[in-house]
């Protein structure tokens, strides 16, 4: 063979060889996903905070109504103003509840008079009433000593007269005998008569008492029922003066003098006369997610914004959850998404801050040091096949190939389960990205702990979203953390 055939036939044969390469690769690189990757990674200290807005209050405040409507004849204070308690806020022309007090206060001493009158009646009518017992005492006692005179007259005269008709006494001694019993007789009957006359006047007297009582204590009912409307009318006439129920600041006033006061029903807000708050106490009022207030303790650290003060970031912590969730001004319903009052107590407020601003909080809900970490993002879930126990599977993913398309029914008694898991893409030294389940702690701003199955340092893939939606377990990876990884196949 010619020097010049040899090497021709070694060009042939690196071309062809060059060939088989470049389409081999390109077969390769057809399969593989662009990924972005992150490594797994320890990091120092991992925070898990809850956010949400709201909205600046004062711990302590009071929405002044008035109870008594009027025309407001003096108002001292102004915006802006501190008040100690006991101040005189406002003062309600007190013309017309200053009368229906006097009026009340009339009838009230009326009756009490009255009331006093009785009692003396009823007191004398008792010593009346005692006078004419006595008598009937008397009369009584007279009663008894006519009778026993009756008695013995009466026997003496039968024995005389039984004497005179035997003849053994003088008609002269039967006469005066017969005088004698004529007169007792008479004497007990008298007796009788006064004994009836005495029962009669302390009957009398007893029924004058008895209506004397009831009058007196019908007065007296009267007399109670015009002490409370005389309390009520007080009370009423002392409310048109209305005096700060706490040291504070007036945040807000909402009346001029001269303007007509209305009371307030079910506080409605348009009464109110002014808001006075406590500003040594300021609270942030946050409205958290039903899904995350169940993570809140009270005494969690936060750290409060205020939109009107972007460069200051002042600390508190939890101190009131609330148990029911905040009501929608335009009603609940089962399908809207609850939020639940959670209050935050700012250790030290600034200054310029005012009740009503709005804010945002970061609540702090755990902390942990030295952790596992990965990007949430790198977090999925897939639906995988489990064991009787619950225990993932993993595919074999050379009997996979070799099985080729034809699917075969799985006759065992032990047939794997369906379950969907969260997990990770582990990228392994051979750029395969397998599906791994993991276990997960706490969550970061950016990262969330792991708990189990990873290892410091295995890549995981990271990106992109539409990547982490797409990709399958087994699937080659080109790994490119320079741009966004597009999720195509290259």
């Amino acid at each position: 063979m010619s020097r010049k055939k040899k090497i021709w036939i070694t060009i042939g044969a690196v071309v062809v060889l060059g060939a088989i390469i470049f389409f081999s690769i390109k077969a390769t690189r057809k399969d593989e996903v662009l990924v972005q990757t992150s490594k797994a990674q320890i990091k120092d200290v991992l925070k898990s905070k809850v956010s949400a807005s709201g909205e600046i209050r004062a711990k302590e405040f009071v929405d002044l109504q008035t109870e008594i409507a009027g025309v407001i004849t003096d108002l001292p204070v102004r915006e802006g103003d501190r008040v100690k308690k006991g101040d005189v806020l406002v003062r309600i022309d007190p013309i017309q509840t200053a009368a229906e007090t006097d009026a009340t206060r009339a009838s009230y001493e009326a009756a009490a008079a009255e009331a006093r009158s009785q009692e003396i009646q009823i007191l004398n009518a008792e010593i009346n009433l005692a006078r004419d017992e006595a008598s009937l005492n008397a009369a009584r006692a007279e009663v008894e000593q006519a009778q026993n005179n009756y008695t013995r007259i009466h026997n003496t005269y039968l024995r005389k007269q039984q004497l005179h008709e035997e003849g053994l006494i003088s008609r002269e001694e039967y006469e005066a005998a017969q005088t004698d019993h004529k007169v007792a007789v008479s004497q007990l009957e008298v007796a009788r008569a006064r004994l009836k006359q005495a029962e009669a006047q302390v009957s009398v007297s007893r029924n004058n008492i008895q209506q004397m009582k009831s009058a007196h204590a019908a007065s007296l009912s009267r007399q109670k029922s015009l002490a409370a409307n005389l309390t009520r009318a007080s009370d009423s006439l002392s409310k048109t003066t209305i005096r700060s129920p706490l040291s504070g600041v007036i945040t807000q006033l909402n009346v001029e003098k001269g303007e007509r006061a209305v009371p307030g029903i079910l506080s409605n807000p348009q009464a109110t006369l002014m808001t006075i708050a406590d500003l040594g106490v300021i609270q942030a009022e946050l409205k958290v997610d039903e899904t995350d207030v169940v993570n809140v303790s009270l005494g969690d650290f936060a750290q409060v914004k205020v939109d009107a003060l972007p460069d200051e970031v002042m600390e508190g912590e939890v101190t009131e959850i609330g148990n029911s969730p905040i009501k929608s001004s335009t009603g609940s319903t089962q399908q809207e998404a609850k939020d639940f009052k959670v209050i935050v107590t700012i250790k030290k407020p600034s200054p310029k801050l005012r009740p009503g601003m709005s804010c945002t909080g970061d609540i702090i809900t755990d902390t942990k040091t030295n952790v596992l970490t990965v990007p949430i993002q790198a977090l999925t879930i897939r639906e995988v096949e489990v064991d009787k126990d619950g225990k993932y599977i993993e595919p074999d993913l050379n009997k996979k190939k070799k099985s080729g398309s034809v699917a075969q029914a799985d006759t065992s008694k032990d047939k794997p389960k369906k379950k969907e898991l969260e997990g990770l893409f582990v990228v392994n030294k051979d750029k395969i990205a397998r599906f791994r389940p993991v276990k997960t702690g706490i969550t970061g701003e950016s990262e969330i702990e792991i708990t189990a199955n990873l290892k410091e340092g295995e890549e995981v893939v990271s990106g992109s979203f539409q990547t982490l939606r797409t990709i399958k377990d087994g699937d080659r990876v080109k790994v490119d953390n320079t741009k966004a990884a597009s999720g195509t196949k290259t």
